[in-house]
């Protein structure tokens, strides 16, 4: 008889959470750093090197990393047993943490954003304008409009959802030796993988927190993936209006 899955005896070593959380955001860096300049000078906006770092760096990764786990926990790739949080709610739960999700990131992320754009100008100053500005080096603001509306779904849906399976479906339930301190050492990990945005490290951190520890209260992974789908989706749109009337948000 096949005895039931146990998250206990499948965890990863702090050692490996380290690479794990940061290996994707170093190739995600690279690569920014590699197209960005290229994609600038043939007159598109800074926004699309990052767009295209979600699509054919995070998204790979992610999933094949995922894949690959599955393949060696199951015999073959399907997710199940790999994405550790899927605990069944009701929809009212659902709903309530939802909102509590995206209310406790939206109060982390207003207050700490300023702090970002300081951090921006006195320490990160030396960085290219294109690091920091998505409409940077773009030939129309009907191009900076078209970039960010694809925003709306890369960066909205398919980064949000990747991140969400392999940093809280998948890395989070794998430390549950941390205890009480998983969710804050899984949600500063995430904020500090984001190496292409340093000087908002307190505010992605917060906000990575927050997921965390929605999702491991509740133990369902499909709330971080609502909350954050939610919050870059709302992001998204208010960069695409901004530009289309001629205006652009620097994140």
């Amino acid at each position: 008889m096949k005895t039931a899955f146990n998250i206990s005896q499948d965890q990863i070593t702090l050692k490996k959470q380290l690479w794990y959380h940061f290996y994707p955001g170093i190739a995600i860096l690279i690569f920014y750093i590699l197209i960005s300049k290229y994609v600038v000078d043939l007159g598109y906006p800074g926004l699309t090197g990052l767009l295209l770092a979600e699509l054919f760096v995070l998204a790979p990764i992610g999933m094949f990393h995922l894949g690959r786990h599955a393949k060696r926990l199951n015999g073959s790739h399907s997710l199940k047993n790999v994405i550790a949080y899927t605990k069944k709610l009701s929809t009212g739960q659902y709903l309530k943490w939802s909102l509590i999700g995206i209310l406790g990131c939206t109060l982390i992320y207003v207050p700490l954003y300023p702090i970002g754009l300081y951090f921006k100008e006195t320490i990160f100053y030396w960085l290219p304008e294109w690091y920091f500005d998505p409409g940077f080096g773009a030939s129309s603001i009907d191009l900076v409009a078209k970039v960010f509306l694809a925003g709306i779904f890369i960066d909205g849906i398919v980064g949000p959802v990747v991140e969400e399976l392999f940093f809280r479906g998948y890395l989070l339930p794998r430390m549950a030796y941390l205890k009480q301190w998983a969710p804050i050492v899984n949600g500063t990990l995430f904020g500090l993988y984001h190496f292409w945005q340093p000087h908002n490290y307190l505010a992605i951190i917060g906000v990575g927190i927050i997921l965390s520890y929605v999702v491991w209260k509740r133990k369902n992974v499909y709330l971080g993936i609502i909350i954050h789908c939610t919050l870059n989706v709302l992001g998204a749109i208010g960069g695409f209006l901004a530009a289309n009337a001629g205006e652009v948000l620097v994140r």
